[in-house]
């Protein structure tokens, strides 16, 4: 019995049964029960298969057109995704890219582009450490979702990159007349967005960037999805990144020992300002939520009245405030924190 491949949960329901006259001696059996789990919703197939009988299946009998020119453009479009943001020294991984050439188009584009550290890894072998691993359309295919995401997580690298493509079965339900690929033996997990989003939850991945896409083959058109995930801590992660930004701008802050104005009074001005001790003349502002405040016992004022320096922490509206300095023809020195 198979358990939910999003959550682990054995508690399902079950919804309905297709049943397939197979060839003769056929690695797959010729019925599929579908189920929904009782805790996460993902509908899944199970019967008499596992994923050792999978794994014999693509690797002896599918392929077929897997690299043909319909889906080239989608998979020289990853490759150059790849390209694009990363150096030529990382390692990627094409999971289960494989054609019935062996050959995989993603690999093959990425190795004229100059990208040498890498590798093509098919139904049953090991996923060497790397730093991107793509796997487009494969996991719709697999059965133990658990073994194959440990194989996945313990070869990425800390923050390197997953790419997956799958179908789209909340996309196919309201968009194709077989809805969810139902009479297809070979896709066992009809993965909606939430699911796909939860099973990576589930493994530490945060979601960087999607896609909805249409595929097409054969005059026939599928939703799918590409995600793009991402090992990150995000508390920690972003602690960290504040931190280090932080630091910079009290950094310079504290080496102004002269007498200045601070014009913008945002959220980052206010969590600074509490950190040093700056002689301030005036504090400006031309929010009209601040006309009539005062800051630190200072009435705001809307423009500088001094020759002082003016010192600058705003980050969002930091090109506005410079514009409207350099509009106002001020010849007060400016000071960007």
């Amino acid at each position: 019995m198979r358990n939910c491949p999003v959550c682990d949960n054995p508690e399902r329901d079950f919804v309905f049964e297709m049943g397939y006259k197979v060839p003769d001696n056929w690695p797959l059996p010729g019925e599929i029960q579908w189920y929904k789990c009782a805790t996460c919703g993902m509908l899944y197939g199970d019967g008499e298969f596992d994923q050792e009988m999978l794994n014999d299946f693509y690797t002896h009998y599918y392929g077929f057109g897997i690299n043909s020119m319909e889906v080239s453009d989608r998979l020289t479009g990853i490759a150059d995704y790849i390209a694009s943001h990363y150096s030529k020294e990382v390692r990627v991984v094409d999971f289960g890219g494989g054609g019935d050439d062996g050959k995989s188009i993603i690999i093959n584009h990425l190795n004229q582009l100059g990208f040498d550290n890498t590798y093509n890894v098919n139904a049953g072998e090991s996923v060497p450490p790397c730093d991107v691993i793509v796997a487009s359309h494969v996991l719709e295919h697999v059965y133990d979702m658990k073994d194959t995401m440990f194989q996945i997580d313990r070869a990425l690298s800390g923050r390197g990159e997953l790419i997956i493509d799958i179908p789209d079965a909340t996309g196919l339900l309201l968009h194709w007349s077989m809805p969810m690929l139902d009479f297809h033996t070979k896709h066992i997990n009809h993965f909606r967005m939430i699911d796909c989003l939860e099973l990576m939850k589930n493994w530490g991945y945060e979601l960087v960037d999607s896609l909805r896409y249409v595929d097409i083959r054969s005059n026939q058109t599928a939703q799918c999805l590409r995600m793009y995930f991402k090992n990150l801590d995000v508390a920690e992660q972003s602690k960290e990144h504040i931190q280090k930004n932080i630091n910079v701008m009290l950094y310079k802050l504290q080496q102004i020992d002269f007498p200045v104005n601070v014009w913008g009074l945002g959220d980052i001005a206010w969590h600074l300002l509490s950190q040093v001790d700056l002689d301030v003349i005036d504090y400006i502002d031309i929010d009209p939520a601040m006309r009539g405040a005062t800051f630190d016992g200072h009435s705001i004022k809307e423009t500088v009245t001094n020759d002082a320096p003016i010192v600058i922490v705003s980050q969002g509206q930091r090109s506005n405030l410079l514009n409207h300095i350099q509009l106002l023809g001020l010849p007060n020195k400016v000071i960007e924190i």
